[in-house]
């Protein structure tokens, strides 16, 4: 009489390994394909939101900025209301927003061929407050500054924004490009002369 062994086999095993495997590849694959999805939605929003600000700007005779927070990944549209730069909350297509945690957003302003000289860059804004004291750089750090200008006149300051998946080196990243005048262009491809 033979005795049943309890347990399972090594063939039995791998087959379980071999089938946990390829279940774990599919979810992976299925993430990957809907950060990419997320990331295309968020670069066509950013895109669609500062064309949307310059026309607002023209149409309203504004004058409108942007700029990105690093430590919280938002983007923030800006008025200037003739003292200083304020966050624009309404309507609400320019509320601040902020990226998914797995977007990462760039931006250029230097070294781009179609923007020589920035205007922002060619600021002092120490000796805009009347200062140069320490106490003047953290009241300057806690003021916003737009790093991109969008004016009354249709003009945009030269930038280059690029928006890429931060745990994914395959995906295609987005650019955001704008070179002085409204519209800002939305591509997956990096010019030759950038």
């Amino acid at each position: 009489m033979k005795k049943w062994q309890s347990g399972f086999s090594l063939l039995e095993i791998l087959a379980v390994l071999v089938i946990i495997g390829f279940a774990m590849n599919l979810v992976v694959l299925t993430l990957n394909d809907q950060q990419e999805e997320q990331l295309e939605t968020e670069a066509l929003k950013l895109h669609t939101m500062i064309n949307l600000a310059s026309e607002f700007a023209v149409m309203n005779q504004l004058e409108l900025g942007f700029h990105i927070d690093k430590n919280t990944n938002t983007f923030e549209l800006l008025a200037f209301d003739s003292e200083k730069w304020v966050a624009i909350t309404e309507p609400e297509v320019f509320k601040p927003h902020q990226f998914s945690e797995f977007i990462s957003v760039e931006m250029a302003l230097e070294d781009l061929p179609w923007g020589e000289e920035n205007l922002l860059q060619q600021v002092d804004w120490r000796q805009l407050l009347n200062s140069e004291d320490e106490e003047s750089l953290l009241e300057l750090e806690k003021m916003k500054i737009p790093q991109v200008l969008l004016l009354s006149s249709g003009e945009v300051s030269p930038f280059q924004l690029v928006l890429t998946l931060t745990d994914n080196e395959k995906a295609r990243p987005y650019y955001i490009k704008g070179e002085l005048m409204a519209p800002v262009e939305l591509s997956q491809e990096l010019d030759d002369d950038a």
